[in-house]
């Protein structure tokens, strides 16, 4: 077996440089990793493809946001497996091989994901079934879980990924969920190892010094998306009920913060209505803060 030539990386990224720079040094050469570059940097590209022939930089015609960056690099992958990560992630040749030697034993899944390091706060994962005794007995030391929404790091079937691919109407959050409710109802069968362990740097994939650009994009996005996800998936009312809290806690941001005077929180508040508004009014997810 080969191991190194049966995955391929890939990372949605936007100004996230030092972290492809990272990651393109600590993983094994023979590893392919793509890269869809949301800033649009060509001579980041130039760069990473001259330092590191592994390493595959796409720069598409605009910025694509994570749906459709990882719908990119999955028709782009001509390896085995695929897998579909945020940039501000570790993981370590040997959780490689180790997903790589579990999905191969494995055979009967859609997604294996590895845990994250420290699960104090959060797991990778919504909803689980320990499965360990029904497991293949060759696979029990990876302990596998079955779950039902995997939170980061997706670990596919190149095929099964072309199949069924991200909802490109996403730009940024609620896609990896709604991508995990539409295999749960095709009865496809997602696992997280506890054994198998990836470092999450939370909310660090954009350079800080872009921080009110990705502040502005997290406020309008995660709104939008969050309604659209519930109008997609249950009904349009149902949707109006779960953005409620949302539109009002905007509301009162604005009004706090004009009063207050805080320019910040005044701008944040207006995305964060204007992202519910445009959701709730069908228009699409358009926005696009500039650096």
């Amino acid at each position: 077996m080969i191991w190194n030539k049966s995955v391929t990386l890939v990372f949605g990224a936007y100004f996230s440089h030092k972290h492809i720079y990272r990651i393109c040094k600590s993983i094994n050469k023979k590893f392919k990793i793509i890269v869809v570059e949301n800033s649009l940097d060509e001579k980041f590209k130039q760069n990473i493809e001259k330092k590191y022939s592994n390493a595959k930089v796409i720069i598409p015609k605009s910025n694509a946001g994570l749906a459709k960056s990882y719908n990119i690099g999955i028709k782009n992958s001509k390896t085995k497996y695929v897998y579909l990560n945020c940039p501000d992630m570790s993981i370590s040749n040997k959780s490689l091989h180790d997903l790589i030697d579990c999905a191969n034993k494995l055979k009967d899944f859609c997604i294996l994901a590895p845990n994250y390091n420290d699960t104090s706060n959060f797991n990778n994962y919504i909803g689980n079934d320990y499965v360990e005794k029904k497991a293949p007995k060759n696979i029990l030391k990876y302990k596998l879980k079955k779950v039902d929404y995997i939170d980061n790091s997706f670990f596919m079937k190149t095929k099964k990924a072309k199949k069924y691919l991200f909802d490109e109407n996403y730009f940024l959050y609620s896609e990896t969920l709604d991508f995990c409710f539409k295999l749960k109802k095709n009865k496809e069968k997602n696992y997280v190892s506890e054994k198998i362990r990836f470092k999450h740097f939370v909310s660090d994939s954009v350079d800080r010094k872009y921080s009110l650009v990705s502040d502005l994009t997290r406020a309008w996005h995660f709104n939008w998306s969050k309604f659209y996800y519930h109008k997609k998936n249950y009904n349009y009312f149902f949707a109006l009920r779960k953005i409620l809290p949302n539109l009002i806690k905007s509301i009162k941001k604005i009004i706090f913060s004009v009063i207050t005077f805080n320019k910040k929180n005044t701008i944040l508040g207006i995305a964060e209505f204007t992202g519910i508004i445009c959701s709730i009014l069908r228009f699409k997810s358009f926005y696009r803060a500039k650096p």
